[in-house]
């Protein structure tokens, strides 16, 4: 309450000053205009009549056009436009006050003197204001750093005002911008200085403590030669938020950051039909499967922004339920939401849960997913990822769900491990409701998701944060990478795509060694490998393999009017021949049969190629001690 009386007395303060400032640019305009030592009465009684009726009007077409709800201490092009605006419309009202009080026009020239005195006067009380804030005067600190700002661009002229305030976070000495129109240019007090290509030459020369990239769309391929001169200057990496992340669209100094490894990996934002998105999720009711994992939480925040009807929450670890739910909860207090806890194997459990929510479209994101522990109990793989997944697409098809969007892995190509296997399992039976029932089941395909949960970064950062060492499972071993945001997107982009049993592909980009990995989170962290934090290699894990594929050799893509999507262009095995194996399949899952599994497994997925030592059990548990990467989706 005292902080809105507050705003509303600043708000009746700025008033009363344009009030002034409106009238005395009147005044000035006729007496400039008549060039006398008095204005004349016949245009000075006129405005007196109407001086109030003016007054007010002006200030309430200003109110409209938000001009007092502006920070002018941020103040840019775009609010300097506003006012303009604002002032043009209120020598509109001056001329027709006049005729309404019967009084001709003034002469021209008037009107254009007070647009310039208004311009002048209310916008040059408020052009103090942001001064202020800009040449604020503060010691500085003698070990405040020399900064370096990358990109001259919005941000980068957001975070030098911000500096020029906090002269004790930094001193800015210049901008670097690839842009050659802005060579030599003056932003503010800050010249550009030169391309990115003089980064070395500019850090000697100016004696630069940090490099702030103030370039937060900038792709991986960019950002990592940049880093690297950084880190080989011995000069410190720093970072800015993306600009919609921005509070205010202003730049707060406690949001500048390190760079971290994902803004290495970063590429081009996927672009996505957001029309098309909207009309298979808007006014729908939505249910995400393992809604509390790394990607099942990410689906429900870029779900939500489409104004479900309702979001349905499904998961078996509460803890997680409940977290995803607060979150939502917060950040989308008019959406429904609907959190459950519940085993998609429970049969009876998921008809009610069905019946109750009816959901209309269905991500599906729940699976037993890592690798060596799938590999030692295959039959809990099985019973989740296959006869979970086979119960629940029953129960869904019986509902009529409009969309099936099912989550597989690049593990699910030729593979060499049991959960790998069970995802392949999961893309056959998707086909086989799609043509056999006509369910709209679409299978999105890709590989790893950077930072989720027990997967290879988290792993590290905490090794890192112990003193080491990182262990890393061969030092050939090659992974494909993405953020949890962009694969996200690209699912949901995918699932308004699908027509019903199509696989689609998510362009991944280059493969990624996980030794450059490992070496770069090192000297992010401000270590240098083998001689702050050792490195070691500990062998293959149960179903690990070098590489993972996206496609095999004989498989072929479709483009789609997405460029980082593909559709998958494959055979599909006979249902006559695989359905009654996946029934035993399932009947060996429920009797934990190990070797009736994995002979199971190679008879329904042909190209499943164990490896010939990875036949394990719960007997030998050691297995599981070894660190390396683990499955990351």
């Amino acid at each position: 309450m005292k902080r809105r009386l507050r705003l509303y007395l600043k708000i009746a303060f700025a008033m009363l000053i344009d009030a002034i400032m409106i009238n005395a640019s009147v005044y000035m305009a006729l007496y400039l205009r008549f060039d006398v030592p008095y204005i004349p009465a016949q245009y000075l009684r006129p405005y007196q009549h109407i001086a109030i009726y003016f007054t007010l009007t002006t200030l309430l077409l200003m109110w409209f056009t938000r001009v007092y709800h502006r920070m002018w201490q941020y103040a840019g092009p775009r609010d300097a436009q506003v006012l303009m605006g604002s002032i043009l419309g209120s020598t509109v009202f001056l001329d027709g006050y006049l005729l309404l009080d019967g009084v001709a026009h003034y002469p021209r020239g008037v009107y254009l003197l007070y647009v310039l005195f208004a311009l002048a006067l209310v916008g040059g009380w408020r052009f103090l204001i942001r001064s202020y804030y800009d040449f604020t005067w503060v010691p500085r600190s003698k070990a405040a750093p020399r900064v370096l700002i990358v990109g001259a661009g919005k941000a980068g002229q957001l975070v030098a005002q911000e500096l020029s305030r906090h002269p004790e976070v930094g001193i800015a000495v210049g901008f670097l911008d690839d842009d050659v129109a802005k060579h030599g240019m003056q932003i503010g007090s800050l010249k550009v200085l030169g391309t990115t290509k003089a980064l070395a030459h500019v850090i000697h020369d100016y004696h630069v403590d940090q490099v702030l990239f103030a370039i937060p769309s900038a792709s991986g391929k960019i950002l990592r030669p940049l880093v690297d001169q950084c880190r080989d200057l011995n000069v410190k990496a720093r970072m800015l938020p993306a600009l919609n992340q921005m509070i205010g669209g202003q730049v707060l100094v406690n949001q500048i950051r390190d760079v971290q490894i994902e803004d290495l990996l970063q590429r081009e934002p996927a672009i996505v039909d957001l029309g098309e998105i909207a009309s298979y999720l808007t006014n729908k009711t939505v249910m995400v499967t393992g809604a509390g994992g790394t990607i099942g939480s990410e689906l429900c925040r870029q779900v939500a922004q489409f104004t479900p009807r309702a979001l349905v929450l499904l998961g078996l670890d509460e803890t997680s339920i409940f977290d995803i739910e607060q979150e939502m909860r917060n950040k989308f207090p008019n959406l429904p939401v609907i959190p459950v806890v519940a085993d998609l194997r429970d049969q009876g459990r998921m008809q009610q849960v069905m019946q109750q929510t009816r959901p209309q479209v269905v991500f599906h994101a729940a699976a037993h997913k890592h690798v060596p522990l799938m590999e030692i109990q295959p039959p809990e793989a099985i019973r989740n990822n296959v006869e979970g997944l086979w119960g629940f697409l029953d129960i869904c098809q019986k509902m009529h769900v409009e969309r099936f969007v099912f989550i597989s892995t690049d593990k699910a190509v030729n593979p060499t491990s049991v959960y790998g296997t069970t995802k392949r399992i999961g893309e056959i039976l998707g086909s086989f409701y799609a043509k056999r029932y006509g369910m709209r089941f679409v299978t999105v395909r890709f590989g790893n998701v950077l930072g989720s949960r027990g997967s290879v970064l988290p792993t590290f950062q905490r090794q890192i944060a112990q003193g080491g060492p990182l262990t890393i499972t061969h030092p050939d071993m090659v992974r494909y990478f993405m953020t949890v945001a962009e694969a996200c997107q690209l699912v949901i982009q995918a699932g308004a795509m699908g027509e019903g049993g199509d696989t689609f592909v998510l362009d991944m980009g280059e493969p990624l060694r996980i030794m450059d990995l490992a070496t770069n989170l090192i000297r992010l962290s401000g270590l240098r490998p083998g001689i702050d934090i050792d490195i070691v290699f500990t062998g293959l894990r149960p179903g690990e393999k070098l590489y993972e594929e996206l496609l095999t050799p004989e498989d072929q893509t479709k483009a789609t009017k997405n460029s980082r999507i593909f559709i998958h262009v494959g055979e599909t095995p006979d249902p006559e021949r695989v359905l009654p194996l996946l029934r035993e399949l399932v009947e060996a899952g429920r009797a934990a049969d190990e070797p009736r599994i994995r002979k199971l497994l190679k008879e329904i997925v042909p190209e499943y190629q164990p490896q010939s030592d990875n036949v394990y059990s719960l007997q030998t548990p050691e297995l599981l001690t070894t660190g390396g990467h683990a499955r990351a989706h």
